[in-house]
């Protein structure tokens, strides 16, 4: 029987587990996982904060998820990896396997910033612990100062809010969502929420002297609690002091496969090949995770599978606003306003390298396929596509196909 070994309980966890059953019926799974508690979704944690779900159904496969699929779960810190006698070191205990997975995730970025130890009462928020940490002082109510205007501290913004506390979203970018918007969406975003949150924008913390944050421009912010929402680092220790090839996050083929024979990785720990550029790129984002996990899962217990569609995609819902994106936002912007919504998509050589939506985000599967299969779309097309001209910009075999052959073409 086939030793498996899985370190890390995150979502490419679970596609890495499905991916093995789905080819080794009789695979001898172990999941090693420093969190201590079972699979979860990371992603709810803000719902959670406000109060749209519950503790339990963070829990989205059930708590015995493991149990049910025949997975021996070791709730421990993995601190080396043999890999030459092909064996995980956990907190005293050895782990033989003949297939590994590496699915360390990543921890909040915490910069070295003067006086931050003085702070009172501070969190990151980034697993299931933090969030309890920090709904504990929000039931005491306060000023919340989020350092952090990217997708989790916005997210968590929105869970702070439902406590009715004063908050204040600190960063040095220019508009909220950095990563995931454009400046135009960017500024719709502020606009929209500037009633909701106090926006310190172009800001650069300087120092704490207590509970103030001090910027480098003198302005000063009193505040009751501090979140530090600047990121997550890929966690790659394990595999970097064992010399497999790292840049800024585990290096992988389309395989999933390390530079290291039998050691697979997966999800946010690694940088793989990303479809829009053709490179490899730390991407950190839910269905990544899952897919990368299922492939490498798949090619450890002996079925060729490549993963070559993943593209950097955000979907999320602030606030009521909705705000979707995928791609790279590079070349010829064709831009449409359709009342509240506001719908860009970026061509380059005839084909969609990205696109961005706020509001209305039905069109955004269609968008999406154009992108991963590098549809050509005319000049056109562009904003017929983003009013509403779908179905008929595919070829009318494809159309006949997607409809069961229900659709006149």
């Amino acid at each position: 029987m086939k030793k498996y070994v899985l370190i890390g309980g995150s979502i490419a966890t679970e596609g890495a587990i499905e991916g093995i059953l789905s080819a080794d019926k009789s695979a001898d799974i172990t999941v090693i996982c420093g969190e201590k508690r079972p699979l979860y979704s990371r992603p709810l944690i803000s719902y959670v904060l406000e109060k749209k779900t519950t503790d339990e159904k963070l829990y989205f496969r059930g708590e015995d998820y493991y149990e049910k699929k025949g997975v021996k779960k070791v709730f421990a810190t993995a601190e080396k990896i043999d890999p030459e006698k092909k064996i995980v070191c956990a907190e005293g205990l050895e782990y033989p396997y003949d297939e590994l997975l590496v699915a360390t995730g990543s921890k909040p970025f915490v910069p070295l910033i003067k006086g931050l130890e003085g702070v009172s009462k501070k969190h990151t928020f980034y697993t299931m612990d933090d969030m309890i940490g920090l709904r504990g002082d929000l039931e005491k109510g306060g000023k919340v100062l989020i350092v952090g205007a990217g997708l989790i501290g916005m997210k968590c913004a929105e869970g702070v809010k439902e406590y009715g506390c004063e908050i204040v979203i600190a960063d040095m970018a220019p508009r909220p969502l950095p990563a995931a918007t454009t400046p135009e969406a960017g500024r719709i975003v502020q606009d929209r929420l500037s009633a909701i949150i106090d926006f310190r924008l172009n800001a650069a913390l300087d120092h704490f002297d207590g509970d103030k944050a001090v910027f480098a421009s003198g302005e000063e912010v009193d505040f009751d609690i501090l979140v530090l929402a600047l990121g997550v680092r890929p966690q790659v220790g394990l595999l970097k002091e064992i010399g497999a090839e790292v840049n800024r996050g585990i290096l992988v083929n389309e395989k999933m496969q390390t530079t290291l024979p039998h050691i697979y990785a997966a999800g946010d720990v690694v940088e793989s090949y990303e479809a829009v550029s053709g490179d490899k790129r730390l991407l950190q984002l839910f269905p990544s995770a899952y897919l990368g996990g299922k492939t490498a899962g798949k090619n450890m217990a002996g079925e060729e599978s490549l993963f070559l569609t993943d593209i950097p995609m955000n979907a999320t819902n602030l606030f009521g606003i909705r705000i979707t994106s995928a791609g790279l936002f590079v070349g010829e912007k064709t831009e449409v306003t359709v009342g509240e919504d506001y719908r860009a998509l970026y061509a380059e050589d005839g084909v969609i390298k990205g696109f961005i939506l706020i509001g209305d985000s039905a069109r955004a599967g269609i968008l999406t396929d154009f992108i991963r299969k590098k549809r050509p779309i005319g000049e056109k097309d562009k904003k017929e596509l983003l009013a509403g001209r779908d179905f008929a910009l595919y070829p009318a075999e494809e159309r006949k196909a997607a409809l069961g052959g229900n659709y006149e073409i």
